[in-house]
């Protein structure tokens, strides 16, 4: 990450000022992208693979957050705010204040498409112990992709991958990865209380927590 940036200052992750008009907001997004892509062999000198890869996915957020006149707005006055705390100020919680603001109008759910097997589902229901294995062959049975997750969860899919591998440094802190857990869960219809107790305590241990 750029020394001096916050994780949430989106202005400074796209090297914005704060007053910036919307129009730049684009230009800058298009120009952080290439200049910290794997596109870019520069940036290997500077930062390692996984870094950019993190710094890359903090680029996308920020873009989806100040490149929305809404979304914008809500961040403009919680950055603003001296009394937000750095969790008001994270991508899902801004996400969330827009849907409380403008709660969108729900769409004819469809159920996903998918061959039901009754060993399975059986095994479902019986199951004690939720890794991020058992979660990924949970969504490919039910023939979802990490993108169609991503969709109906607002979690960027980038997180949702990393959740389903338990990769604890592609993963923001422990908080925030339960919060995950349970969204997943309720979208694979699942018992996301039971999930997420057993995902995070097999999550905690890999962390040695």
């Amino acid at each position: 990450m750029i020394q001096g940036t916050s994780r949430y200052n989106y202005y400074e992750i796209l090297e914005l000022k704060a007053n910036a008009p919307q129009h730049e907001v684009t230009t800058a997004y298009e120009r952080a992208r290439h200049t910290y892509s794997g596109d870019n062999p520069a940036i290997y000198t500077i930062f390692s693979e996984q870094e950019a890869r993190e710094f890359l996915t903090l680029i996308e957020e920020a873009y989806e957050i100040l490149g929305n006149k809404t979304l914008r707005l809500i961040y403009d006055q919680r950055l603003r705010n001296g009394h937000s705390s750095l969790n008001d100020l994270t991508y899902a919680s801004i996400i969330e204040a827009s849907k409380q603001m403008m709660p969108e109008p729900k769409p004819k759910k469809e159920e996903p498409v998918f061959k039901r097997n009754e060993a399975f589902e059986k095994e479902i229901l019986a199951r004690e112990e939720w890794d991020g294995a058992f979660i990924q062959k949970v969504r490919e049975y039910k023939n979802l992709s990490v993108q169609q997750i991503s969709d109906t969860t607002k979690i960027n899919p980038y997180y949702v991958g990393a959740v389903e591998r338990m990769e604890p440094e592609g993963l923001p802190a422990v908080v925030f990865v339960r919060g995950y857990v349970v969204q997943i869960a309720k979208a694979l219809g699942l018992d996301e209380k039971k999930v997420a107790d057993s995902y995070m305590k097999i999550f905690k241990n890999q962390l040695g927590k």
